[in-house]
């Protein structure tokens, strides 16, 4: 087994690990704009319960299609709940990220001068803590993303010119399209490369054109089951957030907020990796096609006054390979930095701090709340009130359906005292309040709480007790009333 093969397994290996663990969502538009507004097609909400984004029929229904035939497929072999279901989406994720991984490494390898840096590009794509990460999200950002990375490699290992090549490139790009319309800032790049840099024929340009139509058009089919009546998603998407300014409405940043963000989540000084080769390459390979694809990328998410990190997602593909080829510019034009004690050093300090950045987001939530959903959901399929006094852990930016069985009530009340244990329904109560914890804790059972039992191992001077967590408890006697 050769040093790749043996990459590759491992990587798979961690591929299937972060699937698993990784529950939950990095932002929380990617549960309640797929898996709610699959859960509304499924019967586990009503229309009303969702975001605005389905009033003004903005959002493409394709990922709710999705979500929607994982429970069709999983229920003849009983793992149809919410939660088995988004794990398959994340496994389904997290092998569609290593595909796209796959093929840029099968299109550029041989092109690297190098068997270091050839082993950094492999190494990089596969283990880059962040790209694990985002690799098995279920979020239009990383599905997009990665199947515009599929089709720009097959464009290099797709030899022959051929009308079949480019329209079916182009289908790929029309549905990386349907997954993130800001997608058509990439495709933008791509398209400008092939025209001016790489001479492409008209003919076959036309062709990954009538691709993207193809697969646009069958989006209107997708939107037209999922919203009930002929929509263009595309249409109201524009129409709500550039000419109505609706995304302004969540916060407008400077020009410059991208460069700060992935400096500072990019862990400083590593985090200079992520951005000083894109601007090498800009200098010294203008005619490099990820610099096309990347720099209108940037500046047009720059020029928009609501910007997220997570814009930037459907670019994390190409990150190593930047890496890489600014490396060989290195490589050719300053050789000697490889040999400085400093480099070295570097090297080695970068390689500790990914892997364990790697180890954190491999083995930790990305929402870990929805482990708390978890437990409710498996253990306790009869009647039930929940109840809370100040916060609902059920309610985040929006109340959290697809998560929840029919058959459980969250309810508010005032105080303890309201607590009551009627003989047809399990009572459950849920806090994040030390307070509260020390007057229900007695004769009631624990069944979850967010902060794992080997951390309070270590609760040196009593800092468990000073933090806020959330803890449920099933209630056995209800609490004695104040007189």
């Amino acid at each position: 087994m050769t040093k790749i093969q043996k990459i590759y397994l491992f990587s798979a290996l961690i591929f299937i690990v972060a699937a698993y663990f990784s529950v939950g969502f990095y932002q929380f538009d990617e549960h309640t704009q797929v898996m709610e507004f699959a859960g509304m097609k499924l019967g586990l909400t009503e229309k009303a319960n969702l975001s605005w984004e389905y009033a003004t029929h903005m959002r493409a229904g394709l990922q709710p299609l999705m979500v929607c035939c994982a429970h069709e497929m999983l229920a003849p072999v009983g793992f149809d709940d919410p939660f088995s279901v988004a794990f398959a989406l994340r496994l389904f994720s997290a092998a569609l990220s290593f595909l796209s991984i796959h093929l840029l490494i099968k299109a550029f390898l041989h092109k690297i001068q190098g068997e270091r840096l050839q082993m950094s590009f492999v190494l990089l794509s596969f283990l880059l803590w962040f790209l694990v990460f985002n690799s098995v999200r279920f979020s239009a950002e990383n599905l997009g993303g990665r199947i515009f990375v599929i089709a720009f490699a097959l464009f290099y290992i797709w030899k022959d010119d051929s009308a079949k090549k480019y329209f079916v490139l182009g289908t790929l790009l029309g549905l990386s399209f349907l997954f993130r319309y800001q997608n058509a800032f990439l495709m933008l790049g791509f398209f400008a490369w092939l025209g001016l840099v790489h001479k492409s024929k008209i003919s076959h340009l036309a062709l990954l054109v009538a691709g993207i139509v193809f697969l646009f058009a069958c989006g209107l089919l997708v939107d037209r089951w999922f919203y009930g009546e002929w929509v263009l998603s595309t249409w109201h998407y524009f129409e709500q957030n550039i000419l109505m300014d609706k995304m302004s409405g969540f916060g407008i940043e400077p020009w410059y907020y991208y460069f700060t963000q992935i400096i500072t989540v990019g862990v400083p000084p590593f985090s200079l990796l992520y951005i000083l080769p894109l601007l090498l390459l800009v200098v010294h390979q203008r005619r490099n096609p990820l610099v096309w694809i990347a720099l209108p990328f940037l500046l047009l998410h720059s020029a928009l006054g609501h910007k997220e990190l997570r814009f930037l997602f459907p670019m994390l593909g190409f990150v190593p390979l930047i890496i890489v080829q600014a490396g060989e510019v290195i490589n050719e034009k300053w050789p000697q930095i490889f040999k400085y004690k400093a480099y070295q050093v570097a090297v080695v300090l970068f390689w500790i701090h990914n892997g364990l950045f790697l180890c954190f987001v491999s083995l930790k939530a990305a929402d870990s709340q929805v482990n708390l959903y978890q437990v409710v959901y498996h253990n306790y399929q009869q009647p039930t009130l929940f109840y809370y006094t100040e916060h609902n852990p059920y309610s985040r930016a929006m109340d959290v359906h697809y998560y929840k069985r029919k058959k459980l009530q969250v309810l508010q009340i005032k105080s303890l005292q309201e607590l009551s244990v009627p003989r047809d329904s399990v009572v459950l109560f849920a806090t994040n309040n030390n307070d509260e914890v020390a007057l229900v804790e007695k004769n009631n059972v624990l069944i979850y709480t967010s902060l794992p039992e080997w951390v309070k191992m270590f609760n040196v001077f009593h800092w468990v007790e000073r933090t806020h967590f959330w803890r449920v408890y099933e209630i056995k006697k209800p609490l004695p009333v104040n007189k």
